[in-house]
Parts: structure tokens; sequence; C-alpha cells
């Protein structure tokens, strides 16, 4: 439950104070510029465990923090394990310039400009990205099944969470 306490804290500090747990704890909300609201923002701490159940993810998550930029998230689960980044260098659309993508495709989240990419060499390893702009960055959904059959979409379950996700994290910038 400690968790959920953590979402509601970075939801009031990251959106707008009626979505928060109403202790005053809003003083980003407005004020601050957005790329200040993101770097609050905690990668396993956007989603309650409650959702992170419903979507098979086990939980706590485990935090990657291999570049200082974009820390992570991973979630082993079933049907697909998920790890969630928050990219303050990157936008949906300078993601879109690099040279790294086999598919990208525009799609909205939650209205938000947003995007469906497969990195080049993964087109056959089920793992799809789902990303949205939040924030003067983003912040990237990456779901992969781990097991056979292949009879999850992967893409679908990537947009389902950024869709959850969303609400949570500061408009763009």
């Amino acid at each position: 439950m400690t968790i959920v306490a953590g979402v509601a804290l970075v939801s009031a500090s990251a959106c707008s104070p009626s979505e928060g747990a109403g202790d005053g704890s809003s003083e980003t909300t407005g004020a601050s510029p957005s790329g200040e609201a993101l770097a609050s923002v905690k990668p396993c701490e956007l989603l309650s465990s409650e959702t992170l159940k419903s979507f098979g993810l086990e939980i706590p998550g485990e935090a990657m923090n291999s570049l200082p930029w974009r820390p992570g998230c991973g979630y082993q689960g079933e049907p697909v394990s998920v790890t969630l980044y928050k990219d303050k260098r990157n936008t949906v659309a300078s993601n879109e310039q690099k040279s790294t993508w086999a598919e990208f495709e525009h799609l909205e989240v939650n209205g938000r400009s947003g995007a469906r990419a497969i990195t080049q060499g993964t087109t056959k390893a089920r793992l799809c990205n789902v990303m949205f702009d939040a924030g003067q960055g983003l912040i990237q959904v990456q779901a992969r099944e781990d097991r056979l059959p292949d009879d999850v979409d992967e893409c679908a379950k990537a947009l389902e969470i950024a869709k959850k996700i969303e609400p949570n994290v500061p408009e763009p910038a």
C-alpha cells in the first residue's frame, strides 16, 4: 500500500490537485516548468500495485538506471513483461528521427502525441514500444511477450498500460 500512496503523491505533484491525495502537495502544479515536474516522476511509482497486478505484472518493479537521463522500472509478468522508462532527453518527434526503428507509427495516448515503435532487430522478438510526450521528454512503455504461443499483441498491451500512466505525468512542455 505504500506504493499506492507514492503514486498519489506523484499524481498530485505532476498533474493537478484534484487527482492527488488532498494533502496539499501540489506546489509544482502550474508554478514549475513541466520539465521539472517530469524530473520528479519516478518510473517505479507510475502505476498503483492494483493496476500493475491487473496487467499480470509482479511487484515490486526493479529500478533500471543504466542511463541517467532515462531511468526505468522493469516488471516481470504474464502474458507480458514490461519496462517503463522516463526519457528526459527525447520527445516523440525527436525519437522518430532516429534510425533505430524498424517501424514507427504515430498514435495518440489519451489525446497526447505518441507513437508505436519496433526497434530494428526485434521485429520477430515479440517486443513493442509505445511512447508519449510528457513534460520536456517522454514516457515509454516497452512490452515483451516472453513465452510461446505468440498469441498476445504486445503493442496493444503497451498502449493499454500507457493510457493508464498518462494521467499520472505532466503535460508536454
